[in-house]
């Protein structure tokens, strides 16, 4: 078990060395004019003082070798720069954005394995069923609406037709902002409104994040039911399943201890990426919504040349990812104690 998970992580850490190295090619090695680049939007049209700043800052007068060691540090220290654009400190941005984008796709992740997983072990046990064939067409529905099609399609109805909502995008409301301000303790919003006990709004935060994590959550549940089912109707008819309900266990017994356990591994997988996804690429929908997540940020960034920024980003979505995907790699071990023996 430890020599698999410490494997792993040396695995895990020369894929994160491998996208610095790439990362730092791509921002200081590709640009005819690295300065001019750094210094952001208005670097077209910056002085030679604010140049030499900026080469100063960066160090991009100094070798190659020498820069991505400074690199490498200062995103272990977390001293990703200063933008350009927001005149902040990149770490300090990120941190503001990172928690909303946080509670967004744990929501939608949440939501997609509590329909997801239901509807694929249903569909499985009920093969070529009217509710098969019905999770079937709505997996493909799931599948192929776009993103931005399936936002606004519920901001019209919802929030238009229907007035559940009051509001069909950002994080509060104006009003309950000016009335009923939420005190920052974590950073995550609706943790701080309960430690502080501002129901207001912590209601109106839910309200805004129903939206958002449905428009989400949409793909991955007909992801993760089409893999659930697939992987069920395989263990389904393997022999130790045929045993069990030979020996007169209930069915409930049968799918829920011996089928599910084995048919979920596949999942995991799914999981996982789904999970890296969320956290770092639910770009269209933080826009629609206009949600001050992480995704949006990185929008920003991009069309404003905001080169410290998306650094800093790029890195932190490939952590996401090597991270998530260990922790899959961990849960294997735990669900099916034949992977530490490959």
């Amino acid at each position: 078990m430890t020599t698999f998970v410490v494997r792993r992580v040396l695995l895990s850490v020369v894929v994160v060395f491998g996208v610095t190295l790439i990362t730092f090619v791509l921002a200081r090695v590709v640009p005819q004019d690295v300065a001019r680049v750094w210094a952001g939007f208005q670097g077209f049209q910056a002085g030679e003082e604010t140049i030499r700043a900026t080469e100063e800052r960066y160090r991009l007068n100094d070798p190659l070798h020498v820069q991505y060691g400074y690199y490498l540090w200062d995103l272990v220290t977390f001293d990703w720069g200063r933008s350009p654009i927001t005149t902040r400190a990149v770490a300090d941005d990120i941190k503001a954005y990172l928690p909303n984008t946080i509670e967004l796709s744990v929501a939608a992740m949440l939501l997609a394995i509590a329909a997801g997983i239901p509807l694929g072990i249903v569909s499985a046990t009920r093969r070529n069923s009217i509710f098969d064939h019905g999770a079937r067409v709505a997996a493909l529905f799931g599948v192929s609406a776009p993103g931005f099609w399936v936002a606004m399609l519920l901001q019209l109805v919802v929030y238009y037709r229907l007035g559940w909502v009051e509001d069909p995008g950002g994080r509060l409301s104006n009003a309950v902002q000016r009335t009923y301000p939420v005190e920052s303790v974590t950073g995550f919003l609706i943790i701080d409104t309960v430690l502080t006990g501002n129901w207001v709004a912590f209601r109106d935060a839910c309200e805004h994040l129903i939206l958002p994590s449905l428009t989400l959550a949409l793909p991955l549940v007909a992801l993760i039911s089409r893999m659930v089912r697939s992987s069920m109707l395989e263990v389904l008819g393997q022999d130790y399943v045929r045993t069990a309900r030979a020996k007169g266990l209930t069915e409930r017994t049968v799918v829920g201890r011996h089928a599910f356990r084995n048919a979920v591994i596949p999942t995991i997988t799914v999981i996982a990426l789904s999970t890296g996804w969320l956290l770092t690429g639910a770009v269209v929908t933080e826009v629609v919504f206009y949600w001050p997540g992480l995704g949006q940020y990185a929008v920003g960034a991009v069309l404003s040349f905001d080169f410290p920024a998306i650094i800093a980003f790029t890195a932190i979505s490939a952590t996401i990812f090597v991270l998530v995907n260990l922790a899959a790699d961990i849960a294997y071990v735990y669900l099916d104690p034949r992977v530490r023996l490959r």
